[in-house]
C-alpha cells in the first residue's frame, strides 16, 4: 500500500495537491492575514517538504518564517526545493527540544494524531510561541465516516496512523496552557479530488460545517 508513510518528500509533496491542499492554504493564510505584521515571526509545526510554508512566506514578505519537522528528508527537500530568504526550516522534535522563538502565530496540519505523548509535545509549541500567540490547528474530523474508515484501514494495514480523539485531546490542550478560541469544521470534498467545478464548489462552505460532512476539526488556540 502506497501512503504518506512510505512516499520520498518528493512524492509526498506531488501527492498533496489539488483541491484540499488549495482549501488548506486558504483556511491558514487568512488566519494568518487577520494576525500578520511587519516582523511577525511565524511557524508551522510539521512543516514536511515545505511546499505550503514558501507558499505563504512569499505572499508575505514582511514576516520571518520557521518550519519544523521530525523526518531530516523533509528537511532537506525543503531546504533545497523552497530557499527563501524569509524561511528557515530545522530539523526538531518539540517532545524533547525547546527553540525559543517566541513566534506571533503557528499552524499545524494533520499533526497531532500522529504525537503519542502529547504533554511534552505541547510543553515545546508553548515555549515556542510568545504569550497571547494563536495556534491554527487543523486535524482528521474522526466523526466523518470516510475519514473514520480511511484512517482504520491505514491502522490495520500496519501503520503508525491514529484517530484524532477530541474528547480526549482538548483537555491536554487547556491543561497544557492553549484556551480553544474557535472549533470548527472544514473540508467537505476529499483529498483526491483535483479540480471542483464551480458549479458545486459553491455548497462546500455550507456543507463543511456540519460534523459529519466536514473531513477536517479546524482549532483555534491561544497560548497563555
Amino acid at each position: 500500500m502506497k501512503t504518506h508513510f512510505n512516499l520520498t518528500a518528493s512524492e509526498y509533496e506531488r501527492h498533496r495537491q489539488g483541491h484540499l491542499q488549495r482549501r488548506r492554504r486558504q483556511v491558514v493564510d487568512d488566519a494568518l492575514a487577520a494576525r500578520i505584521e511587519p516582523g511577525a515571526r511565524i511557524i508551522e509545526l510539521g512543516c514536511g517538504p515545505g511546499g505550503l510554508l514558501a507558499e505563504l512566506a512569499t505572499r508575505h514578505p514582511e514576516a520571518d518564517f520557521l518550519g519544523l519537522d521530525v523526518e531530516e528528508k523533509m528537511i532537506v527537500h525543503a531546504r533545497h526545493h523552497h530557499a527563501l530568504e524569509n524561511v528557515r526550516y530545522e530539523l526538531v522534535d518539540l517532545s524533547t527540544d525547546r527553540p525559543t522563538v517566541a513566534a506571533d502565530f503557528a499552524y499545524s496540519i494533520d499533526l497531532l494524531h500522529h504525537v503519542r505523548d502529547l504533554p511534552p509535545f505541547l510543553e515545546g509549541v508553548r515555549a515556542a510561541l510568545r504569550t497571547g500567540a494563536t495556534w491554527l490547528a487543523v486535524e482528521p474530523n474522526v466523526f466523518h465516516p470516510y475519514i473514520f474508515w480511511s484512517q482504520s484501514r491505514l491502522r490495520r494495514a500496519g501503520f503508525d496512523e491514529d484517530h484524532f480523539r477530541p474528547w480526549r485531546a482538548e483537555p491536554v490542550l487547556r491543561k497544557a496552557g492553549f484556551e480553544v478560541t474557535e472549533r470548527r469544521y472544514a473540508f467537505f470534498f476529499p483529498g483526491w479530488i483535483d479540480r471542483v467545478p464551480g458549479t458545486v464548489a459553491w455548497l462546500e462552505p455550507l456543507l463543511e460545517r456540519f460534523r459529519l460532512l466536514g473531513g477536517s476539526v479546524v482549532y483555534s488556540l491561544e497560548r497563555s
